[in-house]
C-alpha cells in the first residue's frame, strides 16, 4: 500500500462539511466523507481485504480553497489472517492462541523506541514513552473478554500496540500531524470501513461502516486529541438521557425490570447511565447484578436485593435453572433450505485486534444456541434464540457469523452490514430479552416473566 497524501475533490453539491470533526468512535460517519470513500475505492488493489480509512480536511482558515473544494486521504490495513485447519472439528478456524503473536517485552521496547507519534504542535513522543505511561502501576495481565476462551496478557497488548501504526486511523492520523499542519489544514470528518471478504473466524461485510480498531486506542487518541474530535454523542444526545428501565415486578429479594436498547445494565468504566443504577436509585435499595445484557440489548433482567437473594439466583443461573428466550429480527430471509430450527455450536474467543468484538477459533470457549423461526418476510427472518451457554455477544455472532445463521441482526453495531452507523438510539439492536423464568430464592416457584420487543417482522 501506498503512504496516504491528500487529494483535492470536489464532492456533489449540498454535502456539508461539519464545523467540529465528529466522534471516531460511536455514530455515523459523515455524508461528505462517505462520498470520498466512495470515490477513492476505485484505488484499491482488486481482491484487497482489510480495513480503509479516509480523511476529509479543509483548510483552517476556509479562504484559499475554491468554494467546494476538500483535501482527503486514504490508507488501508490488510486483513490479519491467521492459519487455519488445526482441528478436524472446525477445519476453517484458527487456534485461539494463534490469532496474534505474542510480543515480548525486549522486543516491543526496541521496536517501540523507533515509532514516533508527531502532534499538530510540532512535537512528538515515541511509542515507548507512551506504552510506559499507559501500563504504569498495572498488573502485568488483562480482563479476558467475558471469560472468552483467550488469556489476553501484556504481550498480546504489545503486539497490538506496535501493530497500532499499520491501521488507518493512526497513520492518517500522523498525515494530518504532518503534512496536514504544513498545508493549513483542518481535519474535517473521518470514515474507516471494510472492504473485501472476512476471514473465516472474523465477522465483516464489505462495505460496513467500523470504528477504529479498539487495540489501537491510545494511539489514536493522542494522535487527533489537537483536533477536538467531539465527545462522545451519547453523554449529550437527549434520546439517551431519556432512557428508563421499567420495573416489571419486584419481591423481598430480586427485582426484574426491562431494559431498554442503549443503557448498560451494570455501572461502566465510561461513566454512561445503568439500568441497575437508575432502579436501585427509584426504589431505594442496594442491588447486585446476577446476569447482564449487552448495552445494545433490551428485555428482561433480574437483580438481587438481598443476600439470599443473590446466592440462590448466582447458583440458579450457574446451575442451568434459570430459563431465558430472545427474539431477534435478522437482516436475511434465512434459506428454507436450513429449515424452521436448529442449533449453532462453535467455540468462542476475544478478538485480540479489537476487543469490543468476539471471534470464532479453536481453543475458545464452546458455545450453543437453539433457535426457531418464528416468521419471514421477503428480506427479513424473526427468529426465537435459547442461549445454552452465555459468552460474550454469542446471540449475536452466532446469528451473523458463516458458521451460524450467516445473518447478523438489524442494526447491530459490532457484526451487522450497517456496522457503527447503525449505532444511535434511533437505529436500536433488534435483539430483545423476552422470556425470563428463574426459581424463586425461598419458596422455589418458578417465576416466568414475558415482554414483547419494540421491533417486529
Amino acid at each position: 500500500m501506498t503512504e496516504p497524501h491528500f487529494l483535492h475533490l470536489m464532492p456533489p453539491e449540498g454535502l456539508d462539511v461539519p464545523a467540529r470533526l465528529p466522534n471516531l468512535w460511536y455514530g455515523p460517519p459523515a455524508p461528505v466523507a462517505r462520498c470520498a470513500a466512495t470515490l477513492m475505492r476505485t484505488a484499491l488493489p482488486d481482491g484487497f481485504s482489510g480495513r480503509v480509512g479516509v480523511v476529509v480536511a479543509v483548510k483552517a482558515s476556509g479562504a484559499d480553497d475554491a468554494p467546494g473544494i476538500v483535501h482527503a486521504a486514504w490508507a488501508a490495513e490488510p486483513a490479519h489472517r491467521p492459519g487455519v485447519g488445526v482441528s478436524p472439528d472446525h477445519p476453517t478456524l484458527p487456534a485461539a492462541d494463534r490469532l496474534v503473536e505474542p510480543m515480548e517485552d525486549d522486543d516491543f521496547q526496541r521496536a517501540a523506541a523507533g515509532l514516533v507519534i508527531p502532534f499538530a504542535d510540532g512535537t512528538s513522543r515515541t511509542l515507548l514513552d507512551l506504552a510506559q505511561e499507559l501500563t504504569a502501576g498495572k498488573p502485568k495481565s488483562i480482563a479476558r473478554g467475558g471469560g472468552a476462551g483467550l488469556k489476553l496478557t501484556y504481550r498480546h497488548w504489545n503486539r497490538a500496540m506496535a501493530d497500532a501504526f499499520h491501521t488507518p486511523a493512526v497513520r492518517l492520523g500522523i498525515l494530518m500531524n504532518t503534512e496536514g499542519v504544513r498545508l493549513g489544514l483542518r481535519p474535517a470528518a473521518y470514515f474507516e470501513w471494510w472492504a473485501g471478504e472476512t476471514p473465516p473466524h472474523d465477522v465483516k461485510w464489505d462495505g460496513m461502516p467500523l470504528s477504529p480498531r479498539t487495540t489501537a486506542k491510545p494511539v489514536i487518541e493522542r494522535l487527533w486529541e489537537a483536533w477536538s474530535p467531539a465527545p462522545d454523542p451519547r453523554f449529550t444526545d437527549p434520546a439517551v438521557a431519556a432512557l428508563a428501565p421499567r420495573i416489571i415486578e419486584e419481591a423481598e429479594d430480586w427485582i426484574v425490570i426491562e431494559k431498554p436498547s442503549g443503557l448498560l445494565s451494570v455501572p461502566g468504566a465510561m461513566g454512561l447511565p445503568d439500568a441497575m443504577s437508575m432502579t436501585a436509585k427509584v426504589t431505594n435499595t442496594v442491588l447486585v447484578p446476577v446476569h447482564r445484557l449487552d448495552m445494545d440489548t433490551s428485555g428482561l433482567l433480574v437483580y438481587a436485593k438481598t443476600d439470599r437473594g443473590t446466592k440462590a439466583l448466582m447458583a440458579a443461573f450457574r446451575e442451568g435453572r434459570v430459563e431465558k428466550r430472545y427474539r431477534a429480527l435478522l437482516e436475511k430471509r434465512l434459506p428454507d433450505a436450513l429449515g424452521t430450527e436448529g442449533e449453532v455450536r462453535f467455540p468462542i474467543t476475544t478478538n485480540p485486534l479489537d476487543r469490543l468484538r468476539q471471534c470464532a477459533a479453536v481453543g475458545g470457549r464452546e458455545s450453543i444456541t437453539r433457535w426457531k423461526v418464528l416468521g419471514k418476510s421477503a428480506e427479513r427472518t424473526l427468529v426465537e434464540m435459547e442461549p445454552v451457554t452465555g459468552r460474550t455477544h454469542q446471540l449475536r455472532l452466532h446469528a451473523a457469523h458463516a458458521l451460524g445463521l450467516n445473518a447478523p441482526m438489524v442494526n447491530d453495531p459490532y457484526y451487522g452490514f450497517d456496522g457503527i452507523a447503525a449505532e444511535t438510539p434511533a437505529t436500536p439492536l433488534n435483539l430483545h430479552a423476552a422470556m425470563l423464568d428463574f426459581p424463586d430464592p425461598v419458596t422455589g416457584e418458578r417465576r416466568r416473566f414475558e415482554t414483547e420487543p419494540a421491533f417486529h417482522l
